[in-house]
């Protein structure tokens, strides 16, 4: 198996390994993993592998992000609806919150399973909402940017 095959199946292989060990093992493991998979397949050279791994770690981070914020807007919206005595009609039952996370939930295996796909076939994938912060720090310019 020459090195581009083994990169190939490797980086295909990531994002649905991340998926598959964070929901067997733990969900807190989602976040942690890539940062551990990107060093050690720039250990091992595989750079098509470490590109796809830069994408996930990114897109996860990203999403956690985006869901930090709308978590603080939609609780101060519960805190002021609360406190004035009326009600905002999907934020106030947290079903608005329900709704989210089944949006961003399904979007992150989407994501994963494009970026595993396109990572087969030797290219890269750009989610949509990921933010590119982790390629700006390595110093690669934002694609999506």
């Amino acid at each position: 198996m020459n090195s581009t095959t083994k990169d190939r199946n490797t980086a295909a292989a990531t994002p649905l390994m991340l998926l598959a060990a964070s929901y067997l093992i733990t969900p807190w493991l989602l976040p942690i993993l890539p940062a551990i998979l990107y060093f050690i397949y720039k250990r091992l050279s595989l750079n098509l592998a470490k590109d796809t791994t830069l994408k996930t770690f990114d897109l996860i981070i990203s999403l956690i992000l985006i869901c930090l914020a709308a978590g603080l807007v939609i609780g101060s919206l519960q805190i002021a609806s609360r406190d004035g005595d009326f009600t905002i009609p999907l934020i106030s039952s947290g079903l608005l919150t329900n709704i989210l996370v089944i949006i961003f939930g399904l979007y992150l295996i989407y994501s994963l399973l494009r970026l595993s796909i396109t990572s087969f076939k030797g290219k890269i994938y750009n989610p949509k909402l990921s933010m590119g912060i982790f390629e700006a720090l390595r110093g690669k310019r934002a694609s999506n940017v």
